[in-house]
């Protein structure tokens, strides 16, 4: 290595915030979930174990969108470096 530099500190570190894949559930998305669970539920224990799974996957990815939609915005990174 020359000078004892790393490569991070050669080229600057990185100034952007790793974004989170996923945030928080909004409680709304609830209403629409429990219910579908629920029925889902019913459906199961009416011997429909194909439609209760699909209801239950149908739920779960309307979490998951739910939760990518609330994900934090990272920081953006700053326009100037400030090792001129």
């Amino acid at each position: 290595m020359m000078g004892g530099q790393t490569i991070t500190g050669r080229y600057g570190g990185s100034t952007g915030q790793k974004q989170q894949v996923f945030g928080r559930v909004d409680p709304f998305c609830l209403f629409a979930v429990l219910p579908m669970l629920s029925i889902a539920g019913l459906v199961m224990w009416g011997g429909i174990v194909i439609l209760g799974v699909v209801l239950i996957l149908l739920s779960l990815g309307i979490v998951a969108v739910d939760a990518w939609a609330n994900r934090p915005r990272g920081k953006p990174a700053s326009r100037y470096r400030g090792d001129y």
